[in-house]
């Protein structure tokens, strides 16, 4: 578990069980890592918003998707769960031309 402070309060991630052992299992350990850096890049505009609740990002390109869940733990700090990582058979979007 990973906290970082920003100018609108703290953050943590926080890997819900499974994810990372399933990630590690495939061999892809370094995606946790980037995991981590991917949600810290927006942590500061998660905080600013006040976001909480499920989270679905899922890239266009590629089709692969995280899905985060945003607790608040007080006014000023609050933890991202990373709840599930789908990296199989992403469908990339359409591209239109």
């Amino acid at each position: 578990m990973k906290k970082t402070k920003y100018e609108h309060g703290d953050l943590r991630v926080v890997f819900d069980d499974g994810v990372k052992e399933d990630l590690t299992a495939r061999g892809k350990e370094i995606f946790i890592d980037e995991i981590h850096r991917l949600v810290e890049s927006f942590g500061n505009k998660l905080l600013m918003t006040k976001a909480s609740g499920p989270i679905d990002f899922t890239n266009k390109t590629s089709g692969i998707n995280i899905v985060l869940d945003m607790e608040w733990v007080a006014d000023d700090s609050a933890v991202v769960h990373v709840q599930q990582v789908n990296l199989d058979n992403p469908q990339p979007a359409a591209i239109v031309a």
